[in-house]
């Protein structure tokens, strides 16, 4: 039995980095055994992850030796790489005693140069294991400079959407393409909540992270306030707010209170019950049940499309786009990216034309998904063939 490191994980309070490790983990079910080096293996620990044999933390700890001997040697001048290093020590250890490492952090990439993945990966190849970039998506615009650098460590490249595959490609980077392997995690059916209508409940997820990269945050709260009200007049629909981050410094909560607290008195208008504790699986479970999802975050829209539910996304970045090119052919209809969302008008305007087209959405997502997810035989054999 082979084993493989996942590492560059931000913890399963992000149920999208959740939902990566629990898909990944099943892939190999059977030929390897599995770590998980993570960025907060005390909430992992409390999600069950079944096919994940250990949890470390990918630093070490506050008051451990090596962070005092890190401490000194930061006072004493040593080189910065060395300092990231040994904070980074334990990813080290756990590769070592790897035959394949993943780094699982799909669009890390994303957010600029990665220092501490630079140190690690280099710390691995100096000692001979085997590196895959999985299930990534990376802006093109920044494949270049130690970006580029960085990605020409990995023996493998797993490119989730053709953007980011067409762009490495032309950089000369071994990559090929599967979809996000979170599409193939199963879902856990909780009991329906109340205010849940069967058929008729369409469910909205609104992030502090959208927000942000919005023209106008507020502006763009109210857009989404103004098709919650929308949907109240025109139909008899219940709307179920679902977060899929929680992060204290990026909680779906937070966004979704915000806009809870403008239909405070409407029952139609919920949150999932206990919504912090579900688990990815257990959102995916009630995204399945939907008659159709407005969604910020990119996993909740793959809980979604996998589950064949008609889904629109407003979206900021390469994965959104890629994704709904993959599966559609054109992202226009099925994405609006959120810094051109002017207002209510649009998104209102979108969330309509989506539900005029539900009934055939949502056969053409049922019948698509067995072709657009197969090929994980493949993908996993390329990943086994490198655990020599």
């Amino acid at each position: 039995m082979k084993r493989i490191m996942l590492y560059n994980h931000g913890g399963c309070s992000n149920r999208g980095c959740e939902a990566i490790v629990r898909s990944t983990a099943a892939l190999f079910d059977g030929q390897a055994t599995v770590s998980l080096a993570s960025d907060a293996p005390q909430e992992d620990r409390t999600q069950r992850l079944e096919r994940v044999e250990r949890i470390v933390c990918s630093q070490i700890a506050p008051c451990s030796v090596r962070r005092f001997v890190n401490s000194i040697g930061f006072r004493l001048g040593i080189p910065r790489e060395q300092e990231v290093a040994r904070k980074h020590a334990t990813v080290t250890d756990l590769g070592k005693r790897s035959d394949v490492c993943l780094s699982i952090g799909g669009d890390t990439y994303c957010y600029g140069h990665q220092e501490h993945l630079q140190v690690i990966n280099g710390r691995l190849r100096r000692v001979g294991r085997p590196l895959v970039l999985w299930g990534c998506s990376v802006e093109p615009d920044i494949i270049k400079g130690e970006t580029l650098e960085d990605l020409r460590a990995y023996d493998l490249i797993v490119a989730r959407e053709s953007i980011t595959e067409e762009a490495m490609r032309a950089a000369g980077l071994p990559v090929v393409r599967w979809c996000d392997p979170a599409f193939t995690m199963a879902c856990e059916e909780l009991p329906l909540p109340d205010g849940w209508r069967e058929g008729k409940t369409v469910g909205l997820n609104v992030s502090p992270l959208i927000l942000s990269r919005a023209k106008d945050g507020e502006r763009t709260l109210d857009a989404f306030a103004g098709l919650v009200r929308h949907i109240l007049e025109s139909s008899d629909c219940a709307v179920a707010l679902i977060p899929h981050v929680f992060w204290a410094h990026d909680n779906d909560l937070d966004a979704l209170g915000r806009i809870k607290a403008r239909f405070e008195n409407e029952p139609r208008v919920f949150l999932l019950p206990q919504a912090g504790t579900l688990t990815a699986p257990q959102i995916k479970g009630y995204i399945a049940r939907l008659s159709a999802l407005v969604t910020a975050r990119t996993h909740a829209s793959v809980a979604g499309y996998s589950t064949g539910v008609p889904t629109l996304v407003i979206g900021y970045s390469v994965k959104a786009r890629g994704i709904a090119r993959d599966l559609f052919g054109d992202e226009a209809g099925h994405l609006i990216p959120v810094q051109e969302l002017d207002g209510e008008t649009e998104l209102i305007a979108a969330y309509e034309a989506m539900t005029a087209r539900a009934q055939e959405e949502r056969a053409f997502l049922t019948a698509r998904m067995p072709a657009y997810t197969a090929g994980r035989e493949d993908i996993v054999a390329r990943v086994m063939k490198l655990a020599k």
